[in-house]
């Protein structure tokens, strides 16, 4: 029994409808904007955290064994003071806290957040943990396993190397893979679109999850299984890692 192969393959998903909670908006207040800049030795190959709730999020890979940090910090005068900017560097991780609240500290009235944007540098070999509520992340030319979690924010990865886990819930993620042709992919949004970019060549299990999301690829693929929500096919020769893929209604595009 010969097994299909297809190319620019559409599939559509099917599944449960979602209901989304909306927050009632911050009453005005007059914001304040503090400016933090760092630099912190750092050899290559280590792990650098970051945490942030809202506000833009830069991170470049360098040729150099430090992190530099920009930080534009915008709210109250008193979260200001009392919700800190927290960098704390231990042997080979390096940990980036916007939002380290004094202990004890809370204001009913507030959200009790500081909007924080971000442009950092690291050592171009370096794993990155990065978790936002809803930031947009954009992470360019870094080598090494890539964990970035969020919830409204876009996530784009670009001229990556290694593993990445992204996921987010409303927002798009957009990788780009290179030096590589077995790539390993877990990436995840609920409305959000997904697009993965890889070499020429690439290899790998292709894993699509959705309710009504559809999956094109500009690679050829051979189809494995199919059902209603579920596809499973090889990219290439099938025997690199893991292409994981999962949305609720958002499409996944896998471009050249």
């Amino acid at each position: 029994m010969r097994v299909p192969v297809f190319r620019n393959v559409v599939w559509a998903g099917a599944g449960l409808a979602a209901v989304l909670a909306m927050a009632a908006p911050a009453r005005a207040e007059q914001r304040e904007t503090e400016r933090v800049d760092r630099t912190v030795a750092f050899v290559a190959g280590g792990t650098v955290t970051l945490k942030n709730f809202s506000g833009e999020v830069r991170i470049t890979g360098a040729d150099r064994n430090e992190v530099v940090i920009h930080a534009v910090r915008r709210a109250t005068r008193e979260r200001l003071d009392r919700v800190k900017l927290d960098i704390q560097a231990s042997g080979s991780r390096l940990t980036i806290d916007a939002n380290k609240r004094d202990e004890g500290w809370f204001n009913w009235h507030t959200n009790n957040v500081v909007e924080t944007d971000f442009e950092i540098e690291v050592p171009a070999r370096t794993d990155l943990d990065v978790n936002v509520f809803s930031s947009d992340v954009r992470i360019t030319g870094v080598e090494g396993r890539h964990k970035t979690h969020g919830f409204s924010g876009d996530l784009t990865l670009q001229r990556i190397q290694g593993s990445i886990d992204a996921k987010t819930f409303s927002g798009d993620i957009d990788v780009e893979v290179t030096a590589t042709t077995e790539p390993e992919l877990e990436l995840e949004t609920f409305s959000g679109d997904i697009t993965a970019r890889l070499p020429e060549g690439a290899n790998g299990r292709v894993q699509f999850r959705s309710f009504s999301g559809e999956i094109r690829s500009d690679y050829p693929m051979t189809l494995r299984s199919k059902s209603r929500r579920n596809l499973d096919a090889q990219l290439g020769s099938g025997a690199g890692r893991e292409l994981y893929f999962k949305t609720f209604s958002g499409d996944v595009t896998i471009r050249k």
